[in-house]
Parts: C-alpha cells; structure tokens; sequence
C-alpha cells in the first residue's frame, strides 16, 4: 500500500452536550492510502438512516485493489461485488493551491459547477460496469450541502453517469460518516434546490480551541 504523503485541510463538526457547544475536529491520516481507507470504512459502517448506500447496497466489506486500479473491491450484502472509486473534492488549484483559500461564502452557480467538473473528469475514465463513485470533502467550507447535491442531480439527467452510483460523503470518524447519493434519483431526498444565489459553507463562529 502506497505511503504516499496526502494533504488534508480543517474538518470539523458540532457537538452539543451538558457542557455546551463544542467543534470536534477529524483526525486524519497521513498517507493518501490510508485516508482513503478510513473513509471508505466509515462509508461501509454508517447508520442506514443517515447514509442511502446503506439502504440500497447494505453492509459492504472492503478488499483494497492493486495499485494504479480502483480503489476498492466491495462485496455488498445485497447486490453482489462492486467497486468503489474515491475522489476528494478539493479544486485547489481555483484557490492558489491551498484549503485556506477557500471561501465560507460560495456562488451556487461557482460551487455546483466545480463539483459537476470532478464527476465529469471521473465518468470520463469510463472505469466500467459495478462502480461507486464515492467524492469526498477533508476541509469544512468544500462540503457540498443537499441542495446543490439536488440541483447537480437533476443536471446529471440529461448525462446519465456511467457510475453504477455516485455518493458524497462527509466522515466524522472511521465508523461515523453521513452520505447523499448524488446519481441516481434518491426518491427519499425531498427538500429544497439551490441552482443560484450565493450559499454560506463550514464552521466560523465557534472558536477552534473550544
């Protein structure tokens, strides 16, 4: 397995108990390799009622792949053996190459049309039949909320992905994670659609050592 050394940015979520808010930060690993093992367990490990891929594949158990291939092997508890390709959305390069250049405060139409980029570079790949895409966020203001995941949905229609399916992801720890399926139709996904205006992303208002 490849030690390839893999830069992460500031992920976090909120946490309320009897002493208050807290923001609780992830700890990843370091090498990409073993970052994308822990999000792909607690992909396989969520709560079905917070993570749709439960509900269509069932459990999954993971068996990493050849180097330079898909990045897992999954055999599913319902639909057999699939493949799960892992793609961070990171555009960094719109943003001097660095996560902390990335703004709290997107245009819809901006934020949509990079995250549609990443899934059209990946179908491109033409990687074959049983494939997850599974795209995944390390730093708080590149999280795609659900209504852009609905409008970018809607727009994937009219292309009809390649991809067996097509998750988003955002993981709190290797067992804990919350997933929206992008591609197909998640006839359980009502709510509202963002296709313009400007949207505001991550965590500001909570001190960092609290």
């Amino acid at each position: 397995m490849s030690k390839q050394k893999k830069p992460t940015g500031v992920h976090s979520s909120i946490l309320v108990d009897v002493n208050g808010v807290h923001r609780e930060f992830v700890d990843f690993p370091d090498s990409k390799s073993e970052i994308e093992l822990f999000i792909a367990q607690a992909f396989c490990e969520g709560k079905p009622n917070l993570n749709p891929q439960i509900k269509r594949y069932g459990k999954c158990n993971l068996k990493h792949q050849p180097e330079n291939s898909i990045d897992f092997q999954i055999e599913t508890e319902k639909k057999g053996t699939k493949w799960l390709e892992l793609a961070e959305f990171a555009p960094l390069n719109e943003f001097g190459g660095k996560y902390e250049n990335t703004p709290n405060e997107w245009k819809v139409e901006d934020l949509t049309s990079l995250f549609l980029e990443l899934i059209y570079k990946k179908n491109s790949k033409q990687y074959g039949d049983g494939v997850i895409l599974l795209i995944y966020n390390t730093h708080d203001s590149l999280f795609i909320p659900p209504p852009i995941i609905r409008h970018a949905r809607n727009i994937l229609i009219s292309m009809k992905p390649s991809f067996d399916a097509i998750y988003f992801t955002s993981v709190h720890s290797s067992v804990d994670a919350a997933a929206w399926q992008v591609w197909p139709n998640d006839i359980h996904d009502e709510g509202p659609i963002a296709s313009k205006g400007f949207i505001h992303i991550g965590i500001t208002d909570i001190d960092k050592n609290k």
